[in-house]
């Protein structure tokens, strides 16, 4: 699959994914063929990118395994929004739907493959969505550091409801007071761990003392807060819905270590980083020796030396024969860079004409 910006998708494309909205409504299923009718609605649905196929990924027979399944990310946003609108109205949510929806997300976790969450969503239901990728990202690092259930439950349980201060009095919270109206909120609700409530309280505060509300630092953190931020982290700035553009995720993966120590905890950082992906399964890259190439495997810590399935020669042109080449194993050859959106475009466009030549 690929992901593709709407301003970027054409008629005879076909979606990859179901586009679902957070109260469980199909609005778009998955092997659909666009067309103009249907573009025109996904505009409207206002997401910002949509998975498609891209006949080079299929043809190599590439299975994606997500770090939350799609059944089970669009069952705990459907409940994470019934939560939130009870929350908006004034009224305590259902702790025991959030003990549940935890208990989900830990009991899918696999410990030991890279992270990997791709999900299109509408603006509207980001909030919900975000919540739902940190606190699978927590229990990833989590599963790390050797908790035992009752630790995992608390820190997800948290990472669930951190930013559920932005949707308190109709999201009229500001972005510096969210973290301190959130905990206020759970601390009223029964059967809720105040633990958990400090992991809402503390997720924007910063190990050097700059973050907010209260400018705490180092140990002042509980350990669960330090590692929501690192997820937290993590998860806005690779989002389409941040305030600036998205980061890819070797991108992100840099801008991770550059927070490392600072904002951020080093060792849960580091516990982070090796596991989240530099190169993703499908990522289209160009090797040291000028061949273009789709990365195939990764592993954790061995992030940067993927195996990569060439397609080109150093001229780019198409072989008729496609070969692996394990990085982790060839250490003479490296990824040089990552092709761009339009320049995979490009280049499945040049297949598809030189497929359908051969017919």
């Amino acid at each position: 699959m690929q992901k593709v910006s709407i301003h970027n998708l054409t008629e005879g494309m076909t979606t990859y994914t179901r586009l679902c909205a957070a109260d469980g409504r199909v609005l778009l299923g998955s092997r659909i063929r666009l067309s103009e009718s249907y573009i025109k609605k996904i505009h409207n649905f206002g997401v910002l990118n949509l998975f498609v196929t891209n006949p080079i990924i299929e043809r190599i027979g590439l299975v994606y395994e997500e770090t939350l399944p799609e059944d089970k990310r669009t069952e705990a946003i459907k409940i994470l929004k019934a939560s939130f609108d009870n929350a908006k109205e004034g009224k305590l949510i259902d702790v025991h739907s959030i003990y549940i929806m935890a208990r989900t997300i830990i009991e899918t976790i696999s410990s030991n493959q890279l992270i990997r969450l791709d999900t299109t969503v509408t603006a509207d239901d980001y909030v919900y969505s975000h919540c739902i990728n940190v606190a699978a990202l927590a229990a990833v690092i989590a599963s790390d550091l050797e908790y035992n259930s009752a630790k995992m439950q608390e820190l997800v349980m948290g990472a669930l409801l951190h930013d559920i201060g932005k949707v308190l009095d109709n999201g009229s919270v500001s972005e510096e007071d969210h973290p301190r109206q959130g905990f206020e909120y759970a601390r009223k609700l029964r059967d809720y761990s105040i633990v958990a409530s400090h992991v809402i309280f503390q997720h924007h505060e910063k190990v050097d003392g700059t973050g907010y509300p209260r400018g705490l630092s180092g140990d002042q953190l509980h350990e669960y807060a330090r590692i929501t931020a690192v997820a937290d982290a993590y998860d806005t700035i690779v989002s389409d819905f941040q305030k600036g553009p998205a980061l890819l995720p070797h991108q992100a993966y840099e801008a991770i270590m550059s927070m490392s120590g600072t904002y951020l905890d080093k060792e849960i950082a580091d516990i982070f980083l090796a596991k989240a992906p530099l190169y993703p399964l499908g990522t289209f890259v160009v090797l040291d020796t000028g061949f273009i190439g789709v990365v195939t495997e990764a592993r954790p810590k061995l992030q940067a030396r993927p195996t990569v399935t060439v397609l080109t020669d150093d001229q780019g042109s198409f072989r008729d024969e496609w070969v692996e080449v394990e990085l982790a194993k060839n250490l003479t050859s490296f990824i040089n860079y990552v092709l761009s959106e339009n320049e995979v475009l490009t280049l499945t466009k040049r297949y598809e004409n030189r497929s359908s030549h051969r017919k």
